[in-house]
């Protein structure tokens, strides 16, 4: 006892087993948990700090065994998950960690009881799985209940969208469907908006893509530099012929 008390310097000390028929003890080590910056999760006078945590011990196990000796515990958390671990056992009040504080270290907590069993082995492993299997029934029961609920939403938003009057009229409030700052349906809107959309759709048409296009459009321009060639030849001619001055 007294080489545990030198090697957990600072640290009070605690004895627990697995069960009752069990012969072996396992030591704990704690003390108030307490920084110059504690984080949210931890909060200070209401954290417990636990040391040498055996591996078969779970948070279940962990936090029933601490509640029945000290008060009501809010939260177990490990921070290593594989052999020896520690722990933060956090008290819904600072009087359960005062009690926890003040526990003798002769006191013996019992993990695995009638009220709280701490599995181990091969039902350990069977919970765990089980666990993460989802239950068919209940998950369709919560996509019900939220579909029910989504369309009572809906239901009631249009409902506050049409106001009947005096006369029996329905005014249907207007809902713009394409965002808050819609464009309204003015002819001169529309105009500029398909001139708009004839553009995007000029600019996403590939011109002379392939090369016999760039060819041909190649020739059709010469043809045309041609035609224009000779028209002007034509014209010339005739300009020729009615000029009414021959100094020659």
């Amino acid at each position: 006892m007294k080489a545990s008390e030198q090697g957990a310097k600072g640290f009070k000390s605690l004895w627990i087993r697995f069960d009752v028929n069990s012969t072996e003890r396992h030591q704990l080590f704690f003390k108030q948990h307490s920084l110059r910056n504690q984080q949210p999760e931890y909060p200070k006078n209401q954290t417990l700090f636990v040391l040498n945590v055996p591996p078969y011990a779970t948070t279940d196990c962990l936090k029933h065994a601490f509640a029945q000796h000290c008060g009501d515990v809010r939260s177990v958390a490990f921070t290593n998950a594989k052999g020896f671990k520690t722990a933060y056992i956090v008290f819904e009040s600072e009087f359960s960690l005062n009690k926890a504080m003040e526990l003798s270290m002769d006191r013996v907590m019992t993990l695995n009881t009638d009220e709280n069993a701490c599995l181990t082995g091969l039902e350990k492993w069977s919970k765990e799985y089980n666990d993460t299997v989802c239950d068919e029934r209940a998950t369709k029961r919560e996509i019900e209940e939220y579909m029910k609920s989504y369309d009572k939403d809906v239901n009631d938003r249009i409902a506050k969208t049409a106001e009947e009057d005096d006369d029996g009229w329905t005014t249907v409030t207007g809902r713009k469907k394409r965002g808050q700052f819609a464009p309204t349906r003015k002819e001169s809107t529309m105009s500029k908006t398909l001139q708009k959309e004839e553009q995007r759709k000029r600019k996403k048409r590939l011109l002379n893509f392939y090369t016999f296009q760039i060819r041909e459009a190649k020739k059709q321009n010469l043809a045309e530099l041609r035609e224009k060639f000779e028209l002007d030849k034509k014209r010339l001619q005739e300009l020729k012929l009615k000029r009414t001055f021959k100094p020659f």
